[in-house]
């Protein structure tokens, strides 16, 4: 996808049908840009309290239409619901979870935005390891991550959870915390691509509350905390 600037007329056309009720990858499709600029646009364009109102509006009537059971919908055994679950998160938008990262980071240069890595040199008597305080897990919540986020999965798309001593910018932890297993977020798909292996793929979570609404499939698998930029979050407080 070739990302384009979206003229004032455009963008107001946009806000009117995401009010209506328009899905993101509608919107991204009919206007030939990415879901991530539709939501951009949108959060750009109206205050911030009308924003948030509707978007909590959004997720309220996504989350209704999910427990909605039509008439010919086929009834799954427990053992196939458990294994759907396991396998993947049931995200919301599912088109905006495939979009590829390579087009934001087409759009970040389109804009002039660039990332220099500096690298700093360790400082010297700044007191011992064993001063520094414990890395505490803060109880989850939405406002403690950004509207979207990246994480890394293998070719299978399986969840890549790790336990968190495997995390050295988590710091110092305590034995037990060490043990639990977490997910790594990434607040920009560049960042996501630094850390990603041969067999792993980058994919965007478009809506981090996500998380909130599938935590009880995340800890059935031994995951408990997220990590985003150093911060701890646990799933389980």
């Amino acid at each position: 996808m070739t990302p384009r600037r979206l003229s004032d007329s455009e963008k107001q056309d946009l806000v009117g049908r995401y009010k209506a009720g328009e899905s993101t990858a509608a919107l991204a499709d009919s206007f030939g840009c990415s879901a991530n600029t539709v939501s951009r646009t949108v959060k750009s364009m109206m205050p911030a309290e009308a924003y948030a109102a509707l978007k909590a509006s959004r997720l309220r009537g996504s989350a209704a239409a999910a427990h909605q059971v039509g008439p010919t919908k086929p009834i799954e055994s427990e053992a196939d619901s458990i294994k759907a679950d396991d396998s993947s998160l049931a995200l919301d938008d599912a088109d905006d979870f495939g979009e590829d990262p390579d087009d934001e980071l087409a759009e970040d240069e389109d804009n002039g935005s660039t990332e220099t890595f500096t690298e700093l040199v360790p400082l010297l008597g700044v007191g011992e390891l064993s001063d520094r305080p414990l890395n505490q897990a803060q109880p989850f919540s939405v406002d403690l991550l950004p509207d979207s986020a990246y994480m890394l999965v293998d070719k299978v798309v399986e969840l890549d959870a790790r336990p968190l001593k495997e995390f050295p910018e988590l710091g110092l932890l305590d034995d037990a915390e060490q043990e639990r297993h977490g997910l790594c977020l990434f607040a920009s798909p560049r960042a996501a691509k630094r850390q990603c292996g041969r067999s792993q793929r980058v994919i965007k979570v478009p809506d981090t509350a996500v998380f909130q609404r599938t935590s009880s499939y995340l800890l059935a698998r031994g995951i408990t905390r997220l990590v985003l930029d150093g911060t701890l979050i646990a799933l389980d407080a």
